[in-house]
């Protein structure tokens, strides 16, 4: 299941979101939830 969110980010951290988005071959809601699954990761460590 997933779910859907509307976020809002600075145009610094969305052109940063679409500039990794593309340089990985992903999804800008991919590279949210890989970053937020390695923060997740790192956090319990």
């Amino acid at each position: 299941m997933t779910k859907r969110y509307q976020v809002t980010l600075k145009d610094d951290i969305a052109q940063k979101l679409e500039e990794l988005a593309e340089e990985l071959g992903l999804s800008k809601s991919a590279v949210i939830t890989l970053a937020l699954q390695m923060y997740y990761e790192e956090k319990k460590a």
